[in-house]
């Protein structure tokens, strides 16, 4: 009688493993997927019209998230499982969006905004030549900041999002949602150590 218990109970602890298994599998699998599918919406011509990529990408992620768990659902339905329910679908639509946001942040969005990634570009574009300091300051002048419109972009991007407003006069002002977003930039500044000059210039 003590013997079957016990074999009774590991039998639970195996299948319980499985299902840890299965469902982490799954997981893994609508992640990939949802990575693919943001890819794919990034690349084709869905609201282009929003100037500001990180705002483009930001609905991107939540549609790639909610197809992410729509696809658990189906999947349920198809293979009859029982290990996996509503609240897998949420944790799906979660973490989708949670890790493809701190990737789109990371690499797309930097890639579209550093300096950084612009000089070392710029260097690999001609790997032959040295530079001075004073040289490639001026060329990042002549360049991203003049030629490529980095400024413009820029300003262009605040108007959109409404941190600053075009004045009767034609002049511009920081509006009660710029002030909001300055004093979380400095919140977070003052957090992390950063450079204050750049949130007190």
């Amino acid at each position: 009688m003590g013997e079957k218990h016990e074999n009774n109970i590991e039998g639970k602890k195996l299948s319980q493993g499985r299902e840890i298994f299965y469902t982490l599998l799954v997981y893994a699998a609508l992640y990939i997927i949802s990575f693919g599918l943001l890819v794919l919406f990034i690349r084709l011509p869905i609201l282009k019209g929003m100037k500001v990529l990180m705002y483009r990408g930001i609905v991107m992620i939540v549609l790639s998230g909610i197809l992410a768990s729509g696809l658990l659902v189906l999947f349920k339905k198809w293979r009859k499982v029982n290990w996996l329910s509503a609240k897998d679908a949420v944790l799906v639509f979660i973490l989708t969006c949670s890790i493809n946001m701190v990737f789109f942040t990371l690499i797309p969005v930097t890639v579209e905004r550093s300096v950084s990634v612009f000089m070392l570009s710029y260097m690999d574009t001609y790997p032959d030549r040295t530079y001075t300091e004073e040289e490639v300051a001026e060329i990042f002048v002549d360049k991203y900041v003049n030629e490529y419109g980095a400024f413009e972009k820029r300003f262009d991007e605040q108007l959109t999002t409404g941190s600053i407003e075009q004045n009767a006069d034609g002049t511009y002002s920081i509006t009660s949602k710029g002030k909001f977003i300055v004093k979380m930039f400095r919140l977070i500044s003052g957090m992390f150590d950063t450079d204050e000059r750049l949130v007190y210039p």
